[in-house]
């Protein structure tokens, strides 16, 4: 039975350590150690669930971890007429362990996180896919936009 729920601070050690996972999987992990990268990931989870701008919803399975999906809340400046306190979602960290792919996992996560923003005046949801993924969010209802501009240095 899969249990999908907001994580909490007990969550922390699991959630640093798929963050490891995944980029281990995807091959991003520099000269770094997990000993090193362990307690800056575990700093920013255990502010972020505390800070009221970041909620992170989870997927259990036999009481282990098995995916995630991260929302921050992105503040707006207040217009006149509208919400005092408007905000949008930004959705990323999104991840599945392998043996669970292919499940509906990452939906049951996603339309989790849509109810919950939507109970919540989440004003709207964005997210920068990896070219692997944009068929999943296609299927959960998200679409390419033109509105969004960027710029890397």
């Amino acid at each position: 039975m899969v249990i999908i729920r907001l994580a909490t601070l007990d969550d922390v050690d699991e959630l640093v350590q798929m963050r490891w996972d995944f980029s281990e999987e995807e091959k991003t992990i520099n000269s770094v150690s997990f000993e090193d990268f362990k307690p800056i990931c575990s700093e920013f989870l255990m502010k972020a669930i505390k800070s009221g701008d970041w909620y992170i919803w989870i997927a259990e399975v036999e009481g282990r971890l098995v995916s995630h999906m991260y929302l921050q809340f992105i503040h707006k400046v207040p217009r006149p007429g509208k919400s005092p306190d408007p905000y949008f979602g930004y959705v990323t960290n999104v991840s599945t362990r392998p043996s669970f792919r292919s499940q509906g996992i990452g939906t049951m996560i996603h339309i989790a996180m849509e109810q919950w923003s939507k109970e919540n005046n989440v004003e709207f949801l964005i997210l920068w896919p990896s070219s692997d993924s944009v068929k999943f969010y296609a299927r959960n209802g998200f679409s390419q936009c033109e509105e969004a501009m960027e710029k890397h240095w």
